[in-house]
């Protein structure tokens, strides 16, 4: 028999495990808490913007250093931007949506000192976060092993 001719496609990457990507994403919370909160208390004390203001702007940056955290770090097949894409925007976009809304109400109530306002960001990313790691994990990237290479979502995870 001759063999099949060679793809075109990029070879794709193996799933990593659950517990791997979980770290990862508590890794990249960790590291966005404290880029969120940063951004914001600049945003408060060096331009004098309000809650509402320098949120939108930290949760924004935020926003952009996660995606390129998930590009370089949390996308798992090699055919990303032609199958994830689209999910992945959809699911960030309603994630920094719920986080906005929340957070800056959020802090406009109870952050009236730095660990308040840390706390809020926390919790509300951590809500944020919970939810878009289960989006991430079975929606967003659901491709493994040999199902990544005919398109088609893996059953397991």
């Amino acid at each position: 028999m001759d063999s099949p001719p060679p793809s075109k496609e990029q070879p794709t990457q193996p799933k990593q495990p659950l517990a791997a990507r979980l770290g990862f994403f508590l890794l990249g919370g960790a590291g966005s808490l404290a880029l969120n909160w940063s951004i914001l208390n600049a945003a408060m004390h060096f331009f004098g913007w309000r809650y509402a203001a320098g949120y939108a702007l930290s949760a924004s940056g935020t926003a952009v250093i996660l995606f390129l955290w998930s590009y370089f770090i949390n996308f798992r097949t090699s055919r990303v931007w032609k199958n994830c894409l689209g999910r992945y925007i959809i699911c960030a976009l309603a994630a920094l949506l719920v986080n906005y809304l929340v957070g800056a109400s959020g802090l406009k109530h109870f952050a009236s000192t730095r660990l308040l306002q840390i706390l809020v960001i926390g919790i509300v990313q951590s809500f944020t976060g919970g939810v878009k790691f289960l989006l991430y994990h079975f929606w967003v990237f659901p491709y493994a092993g040999a199902a990544a290479g005919n398109g088609r979502a893996a059953n397991t995870a």
